[in-house]
């Protein structure tokens, strides 16, 4: 017996240190420190790319309003060339309606022989030298006419073809302006992949060490430990009072949804609330400007989740990091800010510790949509409706907390 409980105690000592052990290892302020400061070197190191980007950018921009400046003139050059194949038409027909006349008048006897009739009936040489004189420029003039509107048919045919050639470098200018938003667009997305940028990541990890620091957190402090307990979560329930569920978790518009989306009939005086008991971990507006929150809870077995509220209106007074809160106190007002199509609250709930340097799956904003991505995959996570039962899409709820 004495053996046994001599084991067992020592069994307790060594599960005391390599508990101790591992978190140390993983989560102290020191370690929220050394992160801060490699995000800040790495944008300093990453400014030249991105200020190489940006001019990229404005380049692109530039250019593309040269192409619509320039689309603008060839658009009036086209529409000037049209008006001028106008005008020549009409000049074609009243100088082949001149011509027609003159023939008809040259050819009033209907005789091949009208210039010669007329050069005969002179009365004496004078005479028939004046005739000969008219009949020559009868014959100029009229040639001087035909080989005009020779010249104006030739004409109104060249701008046709010019009209037909600036028309087909219209549609390449189009095109390539088209092609050339089209890839700014692209590089826009590339640089927008993640909602959370390093610059970002920099503000959210230097308000986690202001505020623990605040709460008396000393960077060789363990987080959740030695300072900035974590309560135990308790029970899960839904964030909001009354509602419904707007748009699932799972594939959505090319890319996975993480979360569900909850609305009501007066969302702007929605108050929200924590799911379960836990500890304020970030506070922040995303990229797009959604104010954020997100909450690290600890169930009684010692396992983490972290859940996630976005798109809010405002949050709620002295909500800061490193806070304890409970499921009765509210954090924000349910709203339509950053990439929403209409007011609502985004709600995440993930069997890991985002931002919490402690869980290698989450410890930032990639890994933790990575680590979400991939548990999705596998078939080993459905979402929130996981943790937090909900009824059916569209279907009103009520929660009494």
């Amino acid at each position: 017996m004495n053996k046994i409980k001599t084991l067992t105690f020592i069994f307790s000592i060594i599960t005391l240190f390599t508990v101790t052990s591992i978190q140390v290892k993983a989560e102290t302020l020191a370690d929220y420190e050394n992160l801060l400061q490699k995000y800040k070197n790495e944008q300093a190191k990453n400014q030249s790319e991105i200020n190489k980007t940006d001019s990229a950018i404005n380049s692109a921009k530039a250019e593309i309003e040269n192409i619509k400046k320039e689309l603008i003139a060839m658009t009036q050059e086209v529409e000037k060339m049209k008006q001028e194949i106008i005008a020549y038409n009409q000049e074609i027909s009243d100088k082949s309606l001149e011509t027609k006349e003159l023939f008809q008048y040259l050819q009033m006897s209907q005789s091949e022989n009208t210039y010669l009739e007329y050069a005969l009936g002179a009365t004496d040489m004078t005479d028939l030298i004046y005739r000969l004189s008219v009949i020559e420029q009868l014959v100029d003039y009229n040639k001087k006419k035909i080989e005009n509107l020779e010249q104006l048919i030739e004409n109104n045919k060249a701008r046709e073809i010019q009209l037909a050639e600036k028309e087909k470098q219209l549609a390449v200018k189009r095109e390539t302006a088209t092609s050339r938003i089209s890839n700014l667009t692209g590089v826009k997305a590339s640089l927008n992949s993640n909602s959370v940028s390093v610059s970002q990541q920099i503000k959210i990890y230097d308000e986690i060490v202001s505020n623990y620091k605040k709460l008396g957190c000393k960077s060789t402090d363990i987080i959740g430990v030695d300072c900035a307990k974590t309560n135990n979560a308790g029970e899960f329930v839904r964030p909001v009072q009354s509602g419904y569920i707007t748009s699932e978790f799972g594939n959505r518009w090319g890319g996975l949804h993480r979360g569900l989306d909850i609305s009501n009939g007066n969302p702007y005086s929605t108050r929200i609330y924590p799911v379960a008991n836990g500890t304020i971990k970030a506070k922040y507006y995303d990229y797009y400007g959604a104010l954020t929150i997100v909450i690290e809870h600890r169930t009684v077995t010692g396992k983490y989740f972290s859940s996630l509220y976005t798109h809010m209106s405002s949050f709620a007074p002295n909500v800061y990091v490193g806070k304890s809160v409970t499921i009765n106190d509210y954090i924000g007002i349910m709203g339509n800010t950053g990439y929403s199509q209409g007011a609502h609250l985004h709600l995440e709930v993930v069997p890991c510790r985002l931002y919490n340097l402690a869980d290698k799956n989450c410890g930032t904003w990639a890994k933790y949509t990575s680590y979400v991505s991939g548990i999705y995959k596998n078939g080993s996570y459905k979402g929130p409706r996981d943790y937090i039962y909900f009824p059916a899409t569209r279907v009103t709820f009520t929660t009494r907390r």
